[in-house]
């Protein structure tokens, strides 16, 4: 996982939001099923993942 993520991720993250993020970081899920799917355990989750969108993206 990249490191310049790790800024957006709460201390503790879901497991099924963890194996998401694995999944879409790994090339294996489109942004459009990561977006749709990581915040589904817990739906304070889609601040963090536009925040994982948006670091990527200025990576």
């Amino acid at each position: 996982m990249p490191e310049n993520i790790l800024v957006c991720l709460p201390s503790r993250l879901h497991p099924i939001s963890q194996m998401f993020l694995e999944t879409w970081l790994d090339g294996d899920m489109s942004t459009a099923e990561f977006l749709r799917w990581f915040h589904m355990p817990n739906s304070a989750y889609l601040p963090v993942a536009q925040c994982i969108l948006a670091v990527v993206a200025g990576a």
